[in-house]
C-alpha cells in the first residue's frame, strides 16, 4: 500500500502565532495542491521557540484554536495534518504533537517523552506515552525532535510497529562556542536518524524541520543568549533507510508516494546501543543537554511564574 506524504520546512518567528499560521497554511495548501494525503509540520511550528517564560502566552489546550484551525483544512480537504503544540493541562505544559483527520473524533495525540536541555525550564515531560496510532490511512509512529536520540524511544516504537514515522523537529545547529568537532557530528547524527529509524522499524520516515534564525537568552544566566541556525534538512526516507528527497536550508516542502512498511519480527532490540542515548554524542554534548535538564526540572517544578500562566488561557481573536 501507497500514500502520499509531505513534510513543510518552514520559518517559525516567536510570539507571533497569526503569522506563522498564515505561512503554515499557505505550505498546507501547496500540498494538497499536490495531493498530499498526509501533512508534517515541525514542532513549535505556530509557537516558535525560545527559552523563556513568555512562551506560556503560546500555550493552549488540547483542543483549543491549533486543534480548531488544522481540523477546518482536514475537512475541506480530506487530509490528515500534524505538528506540536504548547499544552496547557492541569498546570502543567506539554509538548503535544496532535494528529487531526477528517473525520468525526480524528484526534491522535503524543506527549513529548523528556524536554531537551533548557526546554525543562518550561514545560514537563510526559515520560512514555503512547506514540503508535491505528488511522484510516495508516498505522501511524511519531517522536519529537530529541526524544529520537534516546533508547527508550526506539525500544518503544520497535514493539508497536508502525507503518509509517513522522518526526517533527526544533532542531538548531549547536551555538559556536562548542567544539567544531562537535558542532559537525550533530548535523550528521540529525541526518542520519531518520535513516537509522527507518531500517529499525522497515518502515518510511518523514521528518519536517524549522529554517532560519534561532536566537534564545540562556536560563539562568543573564545577558548570555544561544545564537545558531535552524539545522533545515526536513527530508522523507524509504522503509530501507534511503533518502527519497530532502530540503537543505530555506523554506520549501516536499511531496513524496511512500510505499508503507510492512513490519516483520524484528531482532532490533538486540542490537540498539544499550544505555540511555541511542545516538553517541561527545561527553561535552551530552552535558550540555543533561545538565539543564536537571536544574531546568528542579527550577519548573518550584516556579510561580509557571504555577500563574497555568491558570491563564491565552486566545488569539478570532480570524
Amino acid at each position: 500500500m501507497k500514500i502520499k506524504v509531505a513534510t513543510v520546512q518552514m520559518k517559525s518567528l516567536n510570539n507571533d502565532y497569526e503569522g506563522n499560521l498564515s505561512r503554515a497554511e499557505g505550505h498546507i495548501k501547496d500540498a494538497v495542491s499536490r495531493e498530499a494525503k498526509l501533512i508534517l509540520l515541525p514542532e513549535f511550528a505556530l509557537v516558535g521557540y525560545e527559552f523563556t517564560d513568555s512562551i506560556w502566552k503560546m500555550a493552549e489546550p488540547l483542543e483549543g484554536r491549533t486543534y480548531g484551525w488544522l481540523k477546518g483544512l482536514c475537512e475541506k480537504h480530506n487530509v490528515y495534518i500534524g505538528t506540536c503544540i504548547l499544552e496547557n493541562c492541569e498546570g502543567d505544559f506539554y509538548d503535544t504533537f496532535m494528529l487531526v483527520g477528517p473525520g468525526e473524533d480524528e484526534l491522535w495525540v503524543h506527549r513529548k517523552i523528556e524536554p531537551a536541555s533548557y526546554e525543562a525550564f518550561f514545560f514537563k515531560g510526559a515520560g512514555i506515552n503512547a506514540n503508535v496510532f491505528d488511522t484510516p490511512i495508516a498505522r501511524i509512529g511519531v517522536v519529537i525532535c530529541l526524544d529520537a536520540t534516546k533508547t527508550h524511544t526506539v525500544f518503544s516504537l520497535v514493539g508497536a510497529k508502525p507503518e509509517i514515522l513522522l518526526i517533527p523537529y526544533s532542531w538548531p545547529d549547536l551555538p559556536s562556542f562548542l567544539p567544531e568537532k562537535d558542532r559537525g557530528y550533530w548535523v550528521e547524527a540529525f541526518v542520519n536518524i531518520p535513516k537509522v529509524y527507518a531500517q529499525y522499524l522497515h518502515a518510511p520516515v518523514v521528518s519536517s524541520n524549522k529554517t532560519g534564525r534561532f536566537v534564545s537568552p540562556v536560563p539562568l544566566l543573564k545577558g548570555l543568549e544561544i545564537k545558531a541556525d535552524f539545522t533545515g534538512r526536513s527530508s522523507i526516507v524509504d522503509q530501507n533507510g534511503e533518502i527519497i528527497s530532502s530540503i537543505s536550508k530555506g523554506v520549501g516542502i516536499l511531496v513524496e508516494e511512500v510505499e508503507l512498511g510492512k513490519p516483520v519480527i524484528s531482532t532490533a532490540s538486540n542490537i540498539i546501543q544499550k544505555g540511555r542515548w541511542l545516538i553517541q554524542f561527545s561527553t561535552i554534548v551530552k552535558l550540555s543537554c543533561d545538565l539543564p535538564l536537571i536544574l531546568g526540572r528542579i527550577r519548573y517544578r518550584w516556579s510561580r511564574r509557571r504555577k500563574t500562566a497555568s491558570q491563564v488561557t491565552f486566545e488569539q481573536p478570532e480570524r
